[in-house]
C-alpha cells in the first residue's frame, strides 16, 4: 500500500509542477500583454500564480511530514 502512495505522490507531484508552470506560464503572457499603466490586472495574476504555487508546496510539505514523523497506527 505504501508503494501505491509513493507513486501516487510522485504522480501528483509531477502533476502539480505542471500546473504550476502552465499557470506561471498564463500569468507572465498575460502580464506582458497588459497595457503599462494596467498595474491592477499585472499584480493580481502574479498574486494568483504565486498563490497557486505556494498552495501546491504547501499540500507536498504537508503530505511529506507523515513520512518523515510516522503517522499513528489504527487500533
Amino acid at each position: 500500500m505504501e508503494r501505491h502512495e509513493d507513486t501516487a505522490l510522485r504522480e501528483y507531484e509531477e502533476k502539480a509542477r505542471e500546473l504550476l508552470d502552465l499557470t506561471i506560464d498564463l500569468c507572465e503572457s498575460r502580464v506582458a500583454k497588459a497595457p503599462g499603466r494596467g498595474t491592477a490586472p499585472r499584480e493580481a495574476l502574479t498574486a494568483a500564480a504565486m498563490s497557486v504555487q505556494g498552495s501546491v508546496n504547501t499540500f507536498l510539505a504537508v503530505n511529506r511530514l507523515k513520512d518523515d514523523c510516522g503517522t499513528p497506527e489504527k487500533e
